[in-house]
Parts: structure tokens; sequence; C-alpha cells
């Protein structure tokens, strides 16, 4: 699987500016890092999976003190091989990547933060 960088302007928890969230998917970790602060959250894989119980449907929904993003990104799905549409859900807790085609899941659970100056 390659890396992928996404963005999402968000409230950053730290420093509550309004401004781009860069997330940052490896195929073990997910860091989510704010452009003006350098405030981070490290997120390590715990499973993967083929989903069928629509973990995205059931998870987004969730309350939690941040809110939850749902992204998506098409690019080729490390499981079926093919360019798909892979649905992201960050919440405070994890990071959920679900293929739409072939349903392969990979959860990340979250592992820390820290306070970083770029």
């Amino acid at each position: 699987m390659e890396s992928w960088t996404l963005r999402n302007k968000s409230k950053c928890y730290n420093c509550g500016q309004m401004v781009d969230q860069i997330i940052e998917v490896y195929p073990t970790q997910v860091f989510v890092k704010c452009s003006n602060c350098g405030a981070t959250r490290c997120y390590v894989i715990k499973s993967v999976y083929i989903d069928s119980n629509n973990v995205i449907e059931v998870e987004k929904n969730k309350k939690f003190r941040y809110d939850n993003w749902l992204l998506e990104k098409e690019v080729k799905c490390h499981n079926c091989k093919r360019y798909a549409i892979q649905d992201i859900l960050i919440t405070m807790a994890g990071v959920y990547i679900r293929c739409r085609m072939c349903k392969f899941t990979r959860y990340y659970r979250f592992n820390m933060a820290y306070i970083g100056q770029e």
C-alpha cells in the first residue's frame, strides 16, 4: 500500500484555530497534524478484516469530544487491487479505512498525541 496525504479543514483541538489538518496514512500508522501548531494525533494499526457490518455507518455518528471526519479517496485497494473509493472515518478514538468495492477494512486505534512546532 502506498502512503496518502489528505487535508481536512477543522478546528484544532490544541490551538483552536480553523485550519487544515494534515492526515498522513501509512500501512501501519495514521498521523493527524495541525498545520498551524503542529499538534499531532498518532494512530496504530489494530486489525484488518472484511467488513460485513458496515462499520463506517455504525461508528460515524458516535459522539466524542471532537467532530468525526468522513473523507474519501480513490486509490488502488490493497486487497482487491482495483481502483476504488476508500471511505475514511477519523474519530478521536480511531481511524477506519474501508474499500467500497470489496469492504476490506483497516482499523487504526488512537495511540498518543503530542504538541510540536514546525
